[in-house]
């Protein structure tokens, strides 16, 4: 092995480094900074290790390193992907209750509103938006919203702004 750490691995490495070998020092570390070669050298002159034995060590304790980092890293690939894959998951149930929902109002507004005049056309305006959007959103899922959404907000980027400063102030005002 012939790979130095970077700096970033470095940083994290340097308490194994320590526990590995307990006679390098603090300033020993700083003036190895990852580099392979000074670490062979101060792991040989520490224990009186023949050259070829410390370099062996040392490419046996980088390897332990990088292989339980990439296991670390490969691990938490696997968690955040699993919570994405739950809130999903999640948002696509919500947006199917929400649609219910919709479609219950929008069978409520026909069944109690007018059916003449101008607040029956309104009424059935409505019923019409809410029974709409009801089918949208249980056959769409959160990924399409998600881009449909997207989509709206670098179409209408005014209007968005304004809705999202509406829905603040209703949120901040329930919230009192």
């Amino acid at each position: 092995m012939n790979e130095n750490i970077n700096a970033e691995q470095w940083t994290t490495m340097r308490g194994d480094v320590k526990s590995w070998w307990g006679m390098v020092t603090d300033s020993d570390l700083d003036r190895i900074a990852g580099r392979r070669d000074l670490m062979v050298q101060r792991v040989q002159e520490a224990y009186g290790y023949e050259r070829h034995y410390a370099e062996q060590e040392v490419d046996r304790r980088f390897k332990e390193f990088s292989e339980k980092s990439s296991g670390a890293v490969a691990n938490l690939t696997s968690k955040a992907q699993e919570l994405g894959a739950n809130a999903a998951g999640k948002a696509n149930d919500a947006a199917t209750a929400v649609g219910e929902k919709m479609e219950s109002l929008a069978v409520a507004i026909r069944a109690n509103a007018p059916s003449e005049g101008r607040v029956g056309t309104v009424a059935s305006t409505i019923a019409e938006g809410l029974t709409s959007a009801s089918s949208y959103l249980r056959d769409k899922k959160y990924g399409h919203l998600a881009k449909d959404v997207t989509g709206l907000v670098r179409t209408y980027p005014i209007h968005s702004l304004l809705i999202g400063v509406g829905v603040g102030y209703l949120i901040a005002r329930r919230t009192r």
